[in-house]
């Protein structure tokens, strides 16, 4: 049923936990597709060593976080793809409650569980009403929640043939921006459930170093489109935050770069 998609880089010391954590899932009806993006560590090894046939593991030069996760999704076998970082944990139920939300909501194509940082920070969840909900409105309510985290999320492949997949001209905030193109074309199912894992302290987290602006998402966001007015304030803030955040860095390339870009647009 799930083609559970793994990017491998250099995650020698967690592979092997997060590999574990889908094989205790208590629905077992998966597969796990590892696409190893030319890790230089014994991350491969670790992997060939455990028994399972329902692990496939692919091999391509390094390319990215984004081209290992389309290459997983390319290569998968099953109609609804499951993506899990190569150093993050599913609770044993993660699977079982995608299946309840399911169940829940037929008809769609998005599902997302929930999840915690593994150093207990706490997190802003809006209240709601039952514990399985659609979300009404995400660029209104992803301002203040994290709504998506790619180890939470599962999609129907058919999303894919309509959005596109990661892009892999980004180093940073691919998954923001596929999460937005999904938002605008698909309703998105949540559970207020924790099904999942943030690893902080994992080793060579790719979120850990900054990056120019040009090879991030912030690049071509476009203020000047068409958009409702809560898309337009969730990416408003996304690139004011990252405005203050080059200007305590002095990163001044990037920061000149999104002041010329959206100068007059975020005095609005």
């Amino acid at each position: 049923m799930f083609s559970v998609v793994i990017p491998l880089y250099n995650k020698e010391q967690s592979v092997n936990n997060t590999i574990q954590s889908v094989l205790d899932q208590s629905f077992q009806e998966f597969e796990i597709v590892i696409v190893n993006d030319g890790s230089t560590d014994n991350s491969v090894g670790v992997v060939q060593g455990i028994n399972d046939q329902r692990i496939r593991l692919i091999q391509q030069e390094n390319q990215g976080v984004s081209a290992a996760r389309n290459k997983g999704i390319e290569e998968a076998k099953n109609e609804w793809i499951a993506f899990l970082d190569g150093d993050d944990l599913w609770e044993n139920n993660h699977l079982e409650e995608i299946v309840k939300m399911m169940k829940a909501y037929p008809q769609e194509k998005v599902y997302v569980t929930s999840f915690e940082y593994s150093d207990n920070r706490e997190m802003y969840k809006h209240t709601r009403n039952k514990s399985i909900f659609k979300i009404e409105d995400y660029f209104k309510e992803a301002i203040r929640e994290i709504l998506i985290w790619t180890s939470i999320v599962v999609i129907h492949k058919d999303c894919f043939v309509k959005v596109g997949k990661f892009n892999t001209d980004y180093i940073r905030g691919e998954d923001v921006d596929l999460w937005g193109r999904l938002a605008k074309n698909f309703n998105i199912i949540k559970t207020n459930k924790i099904t999942a894992i943030y690893r902080v302290e994992a080793e060579n987290r790719s979120d850990s170093t900054s990056v120019p602006v040009q090879k991030t998402y912030l690049r071509d966001i476009n203020l000047n489109r068409k958009i409702s007015n809560t898309e337009f304030n969730y990416y408003k803030q996304h690139i004011i935050t990252k405005i203050k955040y080059y200007l305590v860095n002095k990163e001044w390339r990037s920061l000149l770069f999104l002041i010329w870009k959206h100068n007059f647009k975020l005095l609005n």
